[in-house]
């Protein structure tokens, strides 16, 4: 059998490609998990897997490859999905939808980070 398409992602690439994920799931109350070799998703969790590549390449602003190596898959298979997301942007309800996940994805991810005073230790349990 052919081994599964794999590429090293940075862990900075991983968490802001899994908040992408989470982010949809919560607002399509669908869960997304990355299928396992040889299975399908369901056509509500490939839509969601869908908007969530597109959402790291227009929010994130990444190239194709980059959310191909992200999101577990080629390049043309992450191009593909933008297409059909970009391609259903005209039905209002999910243009808006997208208009609103883009804008919070690009506030979370461009933001810098917050300068936090320490947390104080918390003693251990007896």
């Amino acid at each position: 059998m052919k081994e599964p398409y794999r590429v090293l992602v940075s862990e900075d690439d991983q968490r802001h490609a899994g908040l992408v994920m989470q982010m949809v799931a919560v607002r399509l109350n669908t869960p997304i998990r990355i299928p396992a070799p040889g299975t399908r998703l369901s056509p509500t969790a490939l839509r969601a897997r869908r908007v969530s590549i597109y959402l790291a390449h227009i929010a994130l602003g990444w190239p194709m490859e980059r959310v191909g190596h992200a999101f577990g898959v080629n390049r043309q298979t992450a191009s593909t999905a933008c297409r059909r997301i970009e391609d259903a942007r005209d039905e209002p309800n999910l243009d808006a939808l997208l208009d609103q996940l883009e804008e919070a994805i690009r506030g979370l991810c461009e933001a810098p980070p917050p300068d936090l005073p320490a947390l104080p230790d918390v003693p251990e349990a007896a």
